[in-house]
């Protein structure tokens, strides 16, 4: 019983070494496993393994290039997005910018259309303001020289008595003083002059009176002042009119023999003589025949030269309606244009006025002959330096 109890404990002693040698073989052989294998050592189900590692590689690449190609052609179709966008908006930005160009040179083509109508419609304004300035300024003048003619014409019926010269200066310092005034007459001294003569008693003094105004070097602005002084006299002292004519011709005859007359005073002087005519200081007669034959001997010794047109310019002008029934442009543009009255032309009558017509019409056709012959000599001139 002894032995049988101590021999399974003996056996189990051989198991455990035996289960202690299994284990160090299983290790040594779990070493032996681990170390390194070649190829040729390796297994068919471990080659097989790489390959399909490889094969699966292979499209991994593939795959690759093909996300590598697609994000490429996003990139180019992104920045082709791009390009289109910014040239899309370059586009947009010139057309806004070709838009408001349209737009500020529709704007400055309206405001110089509106300017152009402001100024034709001011230039229209100030034509018509002129139009009934002149409107005005003729009817006033054509009434004061009817006025002034009437009472001219009637002065022999109405001149003062006898007793009315007593009461007035015959001084000799005063009338000679104002006698040697009468040859610087200007406008400016109407008022003086005309308060001097209605205090003095000149009829001593007719004669040096008549002869200071014929001598007077007169401006064409001083010419309605004389003419107010001459009538003062006509209607004061019957002997003034008669004395005044005979200067005039005794004048005119003296000017035949100037070699180079005045231009200027001959001007003032055909002026002067038809405002006394026009307001009745010398009778239809007389004065007309007067003026005529100082415009014919002007226009004939003029034909060629025509050095005097200012002297007939002025009296086509200033006396030429009156005188020769002569409408100015202005004149007739404003009656036409505005519809206005001017006065009629009725203090000389149209027969009167005929002879007058016909000299200047004379003197006019010489006029646009010798202007064309200058024009063709200076065309030559011209293709000469050419």
């Amino acid at each position: 019983i002894v032995l049988g109890n101590i021999m399974p404990a003996e056996r189990k002693k051989p198991a455990s070494m035996e289960e202690k040698e299994s284990l160090l073989n299983n290790k040594e052989k779990d070493c032996g496993e681990r170390r390194p294998v070649s190829n040729r050592e390796k297994p068919k189900d471990e080659i097989k393994l790489t390959a399909k590692k490889e094969i699966i590689k292979v499209p991994e690449d593939k795959k690759k290039k093909l996300e590598e190609d697609k994000r490429k052609k996003e990139d180019k179709e992104r920045k082709k997005k791009e390009e289109e966008k910014v040239k899309a908006e370059e586009e947009l930005k010139k057309k806004e910018e070709e838009k408001k160009k349209h737009e500020e040179e529709e704007r400055k083509k309206q405001e110089e259309q509106a300017k152009r109508q402001q100024e034709e419609e001011a230039a229209q304004l100030k034509e018509k303001e002129e139009s009934l300035q002149l409107h005005q300024e003729a009817w006033e003048r054509h009434q004061l020289r009817k006025e002034l003619r009437s009472k001219n014409q009637n002065a022999p019926d109405n001149r003062p008595e006898e007793n009315f010269f007593s009461r007035l200066d015959s001084s000799l310092k005063k009338n000679t003083a104002f006698v040697k005034k009468l040859k610087t007459i200007t406008e400016q001294q109407r008022d003086s002059l005309s308060h001097d003569f209605n205090g003095l008693n000149l009829s001593k003094y007719i004669a040096e009176a008549v002869a200071s105004i014929v001598e007077a070097k007169l401006k064409i602005s001083d010419v309605n002042c004389a003419v107010h002084l001459c009538s003062l006299f006509h209607q004061r002292y019957a002997d003034f009119a008669p004395s005044l004519l005979q200067v005039w011709k005794k004048h005119f005859e003296a000017r035949k023999e100037e070699k180079t007359p005045n231009i200027t005073k001959l001007r003032t002087d055909l002026r002067f003589i038809a405002e006394l005519t026009i307001v009745g200081i010398f009778t239809d007669k007389e004065g007309l025949s007067l003026i005529y034959e100082q415009l014919k001997n002007i226009i004939n010794a003029d034909r060629e030269s025509h050095t005097h047109v200012s002297v007939v310019i002025s009296f086509c002008r200033h006396c030429g309606d009156d005188i020769a029934g002569l409408v100015p442009r202005k004149v007739k543009s404003a009656a036409e244009k505005f519809n206005l009255s001017f006065p009629p032309s009725e203090i000389i009558s149209p027969e009167k006025q005929q002879p007058f017509q016909n000299l200047l019409k004379e003197y006019f056709t010489s006029l646009t002959k010798h202007l064309k012959r200058d024009h063709r000599e200076l065309q030559n001139t011209e293709r000469q330096n050419r």
